[in-house]
Parts: C-alpha cells; sequence; structure tokens
C-alpha cells in the first residue's frame, strides 16, 4: 500500500497562486529504556480521547518574494469505532481554534487560509500499520475541491509502521506515490525511510523515539502552474508503545523547483524558481 505523505500540498499551493498572483512534553524527557524487540501498532482503545496542539508553517521565496504562512490549531483525536472485516479501524479529528496568517514581503496581509479547518470533523480508517485506507470529510470543508487538498494533512498525523517487530537501530521503508496520472509522472513519487532510535519514558507513557528521511521527485499541480523539482524531509517523532499513537512529531520538508506555466495562446513555457520550507507539529496535551 502507497502513502500520500507528499510535501508539496496546499499550503504551497495556496501561497504559490497568491504571490503569483501579487507578482501577475508532554512531561520531561528521560533516561533511554533498554527493551527487547518492540511491536509497533496503531489501536486506540475504546473511548479513548486526546487533545493536540497543531502548527503548521510554510516559508517560501517564489520569483524573488518572500512569503511566511502559519497556521495553529487545537485537534481532538477520539476512538471512532472498532476495526471491521479488513481490519481497519475508525478514528475521528476534530479542529478546534484555527488561527492562520500570511506575511509576505515583510508585511502582514489580510488572509483567509484556503481551506477553512475550524470545526471540521474528519473520520478516518486506519489499519494497525498506520496506512490510510479512506478518510471522510464529513459535510465538507471550505475550499476543499478534491481529497488531495486534505491529504496531506491527514498523512502528517500518523507515522507508518512496518509489519513484524524492531530493535533499536532498526530501519524500514514507506514507499510515496500521489497523484498518478496517465500521461506523466505522478505529482510526488519517493520514500522515507525510518529509523527506530530508542525506547524511552516520557511522563507517565513509554514512548519510541522514530526518526525518517525522506526524498520525493515532484511534479505537482498549483494555482500558478506545475512544481517541478524534488522535496527532502526529516522526522523525528515520539509515538505510544501502546496505542500507536503520536505524542509529539516534528517534519520538516524543504522543496526546491521551478514552477512551470504555459500561455495558452502563445504556448510559451515560463520557468519560475521557487524554494520552500513546509513544517508540521504535533503535541499531545491529553
Amino acid at each position: 500500500m502507497t502513502s500520500a505523505r507528499s510535501g508539496a500540498g496546499f499550503l504551497l499551493a495556496a501561497c504559490a497562486a497568491l504571490v503569483f498572483g501579487v507578482l501577475a512534553a508532554y512531561g520531561s524527557g528521560a533516561r533511554a529504556e533498554e527493551k527487547g524487540p518492540i511491536k509497533l501498532t496503531f489501536n486506540l482503545p475504546e473511548g479513548t480521547v486526546l487533545q493536540y496542539e497543531s502548527f503548521n508553517s510554510l516559508n517560501q521565496n517564489f520569483s524573488g518574494t518572500d512569503a511566511a504562512m502559519n497556521q495553529t490549531s487545537k485537534v481532538e483525536m477520539a476512538y471512532g469505532a472498532a476495526p471491521d472485516s479488513l481490519g481497519a479501524s475508525r478514528v475521528d479529528l476534530k479542529y478546534h481554534e484555527v488561527k492562520s496568517s500570511l506575511v509576505m514581503g515583510g508585511k502582514l496581509m489580510d488572509w483567509s487560509p484556503p481551506l477553512k479547518l475550524e470545526g471540521a470533523t474528519i473520520r478516518i480508517w486506519i489499519m494497525p500499520t498506520a496506512d490510510i485506507v479512506r478518510f471522510d470529510p464529513g459535510r465538507g470543508i471550505p475550499g476543499m475541491s478534491s481529497p488531495d487538498d486534505i491529504q496531506e494533512i491527514i498523512d502528517a498525523w500518523f507515522v507508518k509502521f512496518p509489519e513484524g517487530e524492531l530493535t533499536v537501530g532498526q530501519t524500514w521503508t514507506e514507499e510515496i506515490e500521489r497523484g498518478k496520472r496517465d500521461d506523466g509522472p505522478p505529482a510526488a513519487k519517493g520514500q522515507m525511510v525510518y529509523t527506530l532510535k530508542k525506547c524511552e519514558k516520557k511522563g507517565d507513557l513509554e514512548v519510541a523515539c522514530i526518526e525518517g528521511k525522506m526524498k520525493l521527485d515532484l511534479n505537482q499541480d498549483t494555482g500558478a502552474g506545475t512544481l517541478v523539482g524534488e522535496g527532502k524531509a526529516t522526522l523525528k517523532a515520539q509515538v505510544a508503545l501502546v496505542g500507536g499513537y503520536i505524542v509529539e512529531l516534528k517534519e520538516t520538508i524543504d522543496i526546491s523547483g521551478d514552477i512551470v506555466s504555459k500561455d495558452p495562446i502563445t504556448d510559451k513555457v515560463t520557468k519560475r524558481g521557487t524554494a520552500a520550507t513546509q513544517t508540521y507539529e504535533r503535541k499531545l496535551k491529553r
């Protein structure tokens, strides 16, 4: 099963389009625990409700103009239903108190994010390995044109697990492919390599400390054209040994390439250089 963790999602598309228009912890850390093989499984016990603080940011230079978008929110992750016949359980993500800002060229802009997540509840069906089978945005999210618009947001709430047991130092790989096309390359293709670094106590929780490195080839449509380039990411996550949910996560994605557009009348192709750093942070507050 492939993931849709892309690293070039709606934030990049929104800011690229906007610039184009203008131009044209939980607790304290403790000692590492010596543990034998562990089995990581995503499985929220019935009745579980987890409270998170979420932070997303995008810092981008597009055709010489700098833009920085920051968004914070409070998110509730709750048990939804027991596993179905395929083994996929349901969890619900509910967004509260979403706040967003945009600074462009050093000036605070009058800004409304392209996706209105405030009050949205997204239902997700997820396998024990944290592979997302499907998701449902409920009554819909204002600004969402297709499931791809929120796929990246959802991916950043989970860390992919291998099928078998793990020991400290062991690695595993997640294959990534998003936006398949019949007449060209997918929107994003590459892989994330994870490593189990250690297990430790985090407050009253036992956690697995996981690091990941990702490389992607990008051919992503944006509001200003097609982003052709590459993405590189680093991920650090602390995952509860019992339940498999995120206790703390930070993922940083560096993107570089060109926004390629074509004049529909003259067929003239224009390339504008772009570079961006996208960050996702999640922290369990309970």
